[in-house]
C-alpha cells in the first residue's frame, strides 16, 4: 500500500476505534475505504409518471469508508455501515460538497439482493434520506453499483446511480 492511503486508512482506522472501540475492528481488517467510480452520476428532475425535463450531472466524485457490521447470528445478509461520505458533485461550474453516512446490505438465499440506504447533504440543503429499497444486484460485490433516490423514482425526485470499489491496495 502506498503511504497516502496507509496514513488515510490508519486515520479512518484510529478515529473508528475512538467512536467505536475496539470491539469488531481488530486490526481494522472489517474497514474498507470506497472510491466512487467515473459512471457514478446524479439525476435531478421528474420521472414517470411526471413530465419534466430531467438533469444528468455526471460528475460526481468522492469516497466513503465501509464497515462490516458483525451478526450475532447466521444470516443471509452482511450488513455494512457507511460512514465519512465525502463526495463533489460538478454541476457545470460549481462543485456541490455531498456528506454523510448509511448502511449497505448484501447477500440473499437464491438470488443476490442488496439494498443501499444513506442520508446525505447535498451542499447547503438539509440531509435528505435516500434508499434503493431492496433489490436484485450485489453480485459483484465488493463492488456496489446501486440506484438510490429520495422518492422511489417518482415524480419530481434526486437519483443517485452509485458505482463503487474498493481502493486498490498497492504491494
Amino acid at each position: 500500500m502506498n503511504s497516502k492511503r496507509t496514513t488515510r486508512l490508519g486515520i479512518v482506522c484510529t478515529a473508528l476505534i475512538a467512536l467505536l472501540g475496539t470491539t469488531g475492528i481488530k486490526g481494522c481488517e472489517r474497514v474498507t475505504i470506497y472510491e466512487l467510480r467515473p459512471e457514478s452520476s446524479v439525476s435531478q428532475g421528474c420521472f414517470a409518471p411526471c413530465m419534466c425535463p430531467i438533469a444528468l450531472f455526471e460528475g460526481l466524485r468522492g469516497s466513503f469508508v465501509l464497515l462490516e457490521r458483525p451478526q450475532p447470528e447466521p444470516s443471509l445478509f452482511r450488513q455494512f455501515t457507511i460512514l465519512f461520505v465525502q463526495a463533489t458533485l460538478q454541476r457545470g461550474n460549481d462543485f456541490i460538497p455531498i456528506k454523510g453516512s448509511g448502511r449497505y446490505s448484501v447477500g440473499g438465499e437464491f438470488a443476490s439482493l442488496q439494498r443501499l440506504e444513506m442520508d446525505l447533504m447535498l451542499g447547503d440543503e438539509p440531509a435528505q434520506h435516500f434508499d434503493s429499497g431492496l433489490v436484485v444486484g450485489g453480485g459483484d460485490f465488493p463492488i456496489i453499483d446501486a440506484r438510490i433516490s429520495v422518492n422511489g423514482q417518482f415524480c419530481y425526485d434526486t437519483v443517485i446511480d452509485l458505482v463503487a470499489a474498493p481502493i486498490a491496495s498497492e504491494s
